[in-house]
C-alpha cells in the first residue's frame, strides 16, 4: 500500500521531512540563470534549468530524506516545457527512490476529477495503449466539492498504489475565512475530517495508516493537534514548518506516540538555502546543509515529544 510504502522509506532515512520542489526562475542560482540569458530567455529554456536545478537538488538531499513534492503550478507557469519538466522530475525522484507527493490540488464534477486522477496516479487508455502521464506516488485533491468528486480519486489511487492528500485544515493566514467557521456543532474543517472518517476507502493498512492522507498546516498546533485525534488513520502532509513560521514544536502534534502519521514539508528554507550563503561553495552544499539541519530539527522535536520515528516498529 502506498502509505505503507512512505513510511518504511521514512523510517529507513530516519526523516520526517519532505522537501518540496517549488522553483522560481528568478531565485535560481547564477549558474542556471547565465544559461537561460544564454539561450535566449525562453519558456523551454527556464524549464530545462528547472529540471537541471530539481535533479541537482534530488542528487544531494536523496540519501536524507524520503519524500519531495514537486508543486505544479510552478511548473505550468512555464508552459508546455514546464509540464514536461514536472513530469521528468517525478520520475528522476523514483529513480533515486524517493516518494513523490504531486502537489496539484485538483478537485471537479466526478467525470473530471477521474480523469484528473487517471493522468496524475494512474494510467490511460489511448486506442487500446495504456500510458502513464505523470504517475506520482501521491497527489494533494481539494474535496470541497464533495464525495461524487473525491471518490474518483480514491478509486484510481486504490487501483494504482496511489494516495491522497485532502485539503483540510491548510497553512495558509485566511483559511480561517472558511476552514473555521460553524456549521450547526462543527467547524468546516471538522466536517471535511468526518467524510474521511466515513469513507469505505479510509482502509488502515501497514502501521495504521490509510490512503486517505490529510494536509493540515504547522501554523495552526491547535487544530493539529485536534485532527489527529479525528482522523487517526490519516498521514498528515503539513505545510507552513520554516519560512511560514511554523516550528518544530509546532509539528509534534500532527504525530502519534510510534513518530509516525506525518510527513512536514519545507521548500523555500531548503531549496533557497545558498541565498543566505556567501557563495564559497556549490549551491547544492547548502541545500544539502539546510536539509540536515531540518532533520535535525525535526528529529530532536520529536525526541522532546517523547517520540521517534517507528517506536515500537524500530525497537
Amino acid at each position: 500500500m502506498s502509505s505503507k510504502r512512505m513510511i518504511e522509506k521514512m523510517i529507513q532515512k530516519k526523516s520526517v521531512l519532505c522537501v518540496g520542489l517549488d522553483p522560481v526562475v528568478n531565485q535560481l542560482p547564477e549558474v542556471l540563470k547565465n544559461q537561460i540569458e544564454k539561450e535566449g530567455k525562453t519558456l523551454e529554456a527556464a524549464a530545462r534549468a528547472v529540471y537541471k536545478f530539481n535533479c541537482d537538488i534530488i542528487d544531494s538531499i536523496s540519501d536524507l530524506v524520503a519524500v519531495v513534492k514537486p508543486q505544479s503550478a510552478y511548473y505550468e507557469l512555464l508552459g508546455v516545457e514546464g509540464v514536461k519538466a514536472y513530469e521528468e522530475t517525478v520520475r528522476y525522484a523514483q529513480s533515486k527512490g524517493l516518494y513523490v507527493i504531486g502537489d496539484i490540488k485538483r478537485g471537479d464534477i466526478g467525470s473530471t476529477s477521474a480523469a484528473y486522477a487517471k493522468a496524475h496516479m494512474g494510467e490511460v487508455d489511448i486506442l487500446g495503449t495504456k500510458h502513464k502521464p505523470f504517475h506520482a506516488d501521491a497527489i494533494t485533491i481539494n474535496p470541497y466539492l464533495g464525495d461524487d468528486s473525491n471518490v474518483e480519486f480514491y478509486k484510481i489511487a486504490k487501483e494504482n498504489d496511489s494516495m491522497n492528500f485532502l485539503l483540510v485544515k491548510t497553512s495558509n493566514p485566511s483559511s480561517h475565512q472558511l476552514q473555521n467557521r460553524k456549521s450547526e456543532d462543527k467547524t468546516i474543517y471538522e466536517w471535511v475530517a468526518e467524510t474521511i472518517n466515513e469513507s469505505e476507502y479510509n482502509i488502515a493498512n501497514g502501521y495504521g495508516y490509510s490512503n486517505i492522507g490529510a494536509v493540515v498546516g504547522a501554523t495552526y498546533p491547535e487544530e493539529l493537534k485536534k485532527l489527529r485525534g479525528l482522523l487517526p488513520k490519516s498521514i498528515f502532509l503539513i505545510p507552513g514548518y520554516g519560512a511560514q513560521g511554523g516550528t518544530a514544536a509546532d509539528v509534534v502534534y500532527g504525530f502519534d506516540e510510534n513518530g509516525l502519521g506525518a510527513i512536514v514539508n519545507s521548500s523555500r528554507g531548503i531549496i533557497f538555502a545558498y541565498e543566505k550563503g556567501d557563495g564559497s561553495k556549490p549551491y547544492t552544499d547548502y541545500i544539502r546543509e539546510a536539509t540536515l539541519k531540518a532533520n535535525e530539527d525535526l528529529n530532536q522535536a520529536l525526541k522532546n515529544g517523547n517520540k521517534t520515528i517507528g517506536g515500537k516498529y524500530v525497537d
